[in-house]
């Protein structure tokens, strides 16, 4: 990665040495001996993603925050200040790159602007980059510190985000579809047991992907089989490699227990499925294999597995889910295009919430569902699914009493003072 390379500037003069010429003796300057061992060298945007991995290893920051600050800098902030020297940025170019941001629409979106936390992440990347170049010399000052640009949000009318989770009916409808009983959908009954489990467990995509054999512990009874997910790790694929990453929060590495039914399915898939069981360290949940051979257009079939890497969550949803939401006649997200506007539908995650607004609504108290979902606050829980806690919880029941009176015989006109002080 190139651009915005930045050198600490040398403070040491040069030393004059003495010369005779014409037998006039006078002081001509040496050429500085440079000392490799000690000369600075340029420090630009890869040095910078070099202390944020840093920052990795000493666990002050997650290898997904990297990636995101490289993916920021490649699009957004390359383009403009790429070919620059850093001591050439002023807070104007700053103000007017943070102007056309705002304006910018959006690569996903199309026709959209940007959304404020995706111009607050870029503004930060920038803002770090040229606080970096502060602390090595290189500037005197950060011109992003001389902007006036707020994080937080502005209130009025700007339509926010809604959430859709689904109906215990629309969850079994929905797997039912992801099997292949609906319509010609190709049939994937593993992934029709994983999208009720989503539903059931409230875990997180990535937390999903990073499950291992090992991560589910069974105890079994008399007639009844229980199961407990223990969340420890998150997997992501980052150029074209498995990542291992920590949980979203110290309060995301919790254990989850399964209804009695949902743990004796994963008894039967562990026993009868899943061809490596006896590795506790193997993927949950199988991956697809790449091609698979000649199909007419528009014929689907069911891919076959690949039961060495874990399922990339973003894939499934858009290749598996997005059809099946679509054929038991739900709503899918999807992106805006020249030719329709972006459609807020069913996400993935929406499972997640399916799986909390389902506990509150049977009655469970909000503090253990915060608990389950790994919720860094019990506020978070409050704020997403306050509408969903149940009145005898602190729900939305107003029975607040009538305020007290006090008798009018004892109201004293304004214009009379007591004698002994009533």
């Amino acid at each position: 990665m190139c651009g915005l390379e930045f050198s600490v500037p040398s403070s040491k003069p040069e030393t004059p040495v003495s010369t005779v010429s014409d037998g006039a003796r006078r002081q001509e300057p040496r050429p500085e001996r440079r000392d490799r061992t000690r000369a600075p060298k340029p420090i630009g945007l890869k040095g910078w993603l070099d202390t944020q991995t840093l920052k990795v290893k000493q666990g002050r920051m997650k290898q997904r925050t990297v990636g995101d600050y490289e993916r920021l800098l490649k699009h957004d902030v390359l383009p403009t200040f790429g070919g620059m020297a850093v001591a050439a940025i002023t807070p104007r170019l700053c103000e007017e790159f943070l102007t056309n941001l705002v304006a910018r629409p959006s690569r996903q979106n199309c026709g959209e602007q940007l959304s404020p936390a995706s111009v607050k992440h870029v503004w930060t990347v920038l803002r770090r980059v040229l606080k970096c170049a502060v602390q090595h010399g290189a500037l005197d000052a950060n011109p992003c510190d001389r902007v006036d640009f707020q994080t937080n949000r502005a209130t009025g009318d700007r339509e926010s985000f809604e959430h859709h989770p689904l109906t215990a009916a629309q969850v079994g409808a929905l797997s039912a579809a992801v099997a292949g009983e609906v319509g010609d959908l190709p049939a994937y009954p593993i992934y029709a047991l994983m999208v009720e489990f989503l539903a059931y467990s409230g875990l997180r995509a990535a937390e999903n992907t990073g499950l291992e054999v090992g991560d589910l512990e069974f105890t079994t009874g008399p007639g009844q089989t229980r199961c407990t997910v223990h969340v420890t790790r998150t997997k992501e694929r980052r150029n074209k490699e498995w990542q291992v990453g920590t949980t979203k929060s110290k309060k995301s590495r919790r254990s989850v227990p399964l209804p009695p039914w949902l743990a004796a399915k994963l008894w039967t898939y562990l026993a009868e499925v899943h061809p490596n069981a006896a590795d506790l360290t193997a993927p949950l949940w199988p991956s697809r294999k790449n091609g698979g051979g000649f199909r007419a257009k528009g014929a689907r079939y069911a891919v076959p597995h690949d039961w060495t890497q874990p399922l990339a969550m973003g894939t499934f949803y858009d290749t598996i889910m997005k059809p099946a939401l679509v054929a038991v006649g739900l709503p899918a997200s999807a992106p805006a295009t020249r030719h329709r506007p972006a459609q807020r539908g069913v996400r993935l995650h929406d499972l997640r919430h399916t799986f909390a607004t389902m506990q509150l609504s049977a009655g469970m108290h909000f503090m253990q569902v915060s608990k389950w979902l790994g919720h860094s606050t019990f506020t978070l829980t409050l704020d997403t699914y306050g509408d969903w806690v149940p009145t005898e919880d602190g729900g939305a029941l107003n029975n607040l009493p009538a305020p007290t009176y006090a008798a009018t015989a004892d109201v004293q006109p304004a214009n009379v003072t007591p004698l002994f002080g009533g």
